[in-house]
């Protein structure tokens, strides 16, 4: 038995079959389990993390080009399905109209660039090879450290996990990863799919040229993960007991 963070009980097989679903994965499993994200936003912004408990956390623009690219490549069906419009920027009557229609909108520039790239990046010999013996979009529910925590792989292989990640500029990733927090996701995936750190992999696309890597995690970046998810599991203890008072976040380094 899974039990989730409102002390509900659920059959593991039962959980992992309704969280294939995103408006429950998200949903219920958002505000009943911990994740990735939300252990980072509690390692570090407790409060914010309180007030954002069942709050829509609404449009992320930026997310936008991710989103699309994942679907594209992972769930063609669920790309299939989105709504684009040919407007310059998300503003005026038709976006506006479009919007009031739809849970979600897309511009259509967008639209164009993400299937330019993906289509680069699916037409790559070893993505080809990954994907044809992997499964997408794989849900995982279990403990850590005597709480609920979930996630979700983008591609589950044989005794791996590869990740996909839109960035700003790929040679920027590892900086990037490390100021997103990606170690505390790692630590997770691992937890729960029961995978050693150096069988997980992380694609980066470059959301300008459509460059990709393949980035290894090392044991240090895995070890920063677990530091991420212990004082989140701290923090959110403290948040149960009533504690509302936190210090600032911050961080001590040698330039």
């Amino acid at each position: 038995m899974i039990f989730t963070l409102d002390g509900k009980a659920w059959r593991e097989s039962e959980l992992l079959e309704k969280m294939k679903d995103d408006p429950f994965y998200f949903g219920y499993m958002g505000e009943n389990s911990l994740s990735s994200s939300s252990i980072k936003l509690l390692s570090k912004d407790p409060l914010k993390y309180i007030n954002s408990i069942g709050g829509d956390s609404g449009h992320k623009s930026a997310f936008d080009f991710g989103s699309l690219f994942h679907w594209y490549v992972l769930e063609p069906d669920v790309y299939k399905k989105q709504v684009f419009v040919d407007v310059d920027k998300r503003a005026g009557k038709v976006w506006k109209e479009a919007l009031a229609e739809n849970d979600r909108v897309f511009l259509q520039k967008d639209k164009e660039k993400v299937e330019e790239l993906a289509e680069t990046f699916l037409s790559c010999s070893k993505i080809k090879d990954i994907l044809e013996k992997s499964t997408p979009e794989v849900p995982a529910v279990g403990y850590i450290d005597g709480l609920c925590f979930r996630a979700k792989a983008d591609i589950l292989g044989d005794g791996y996990i590869a990740d996909l990640k839109t960035c700003q500029s790929l040679k920027w990733f590892k900086s990037d990863a490390r100021k997103f927090g990606y170690a505390a996701q790692v630590y997770i995936y691992c937890s729960l799919f029961n995978i050693t750190y150096d069988n997980f992999v992380f694609i980066a696309i470059d959301k300008s040229t459509g460059e990709f890597g393949f980035f290894s995690v090392s044991e240090t970046f895995y070890l920063s993960g677990k530091e991420i998810v212990e004082q989140g599991i701290y923090n959110y203890r403290r948040i149960s007991e009533g504690e509302t008072e936190f210090e600032p976040f911050y961080v001590e380094d040698i330039l």
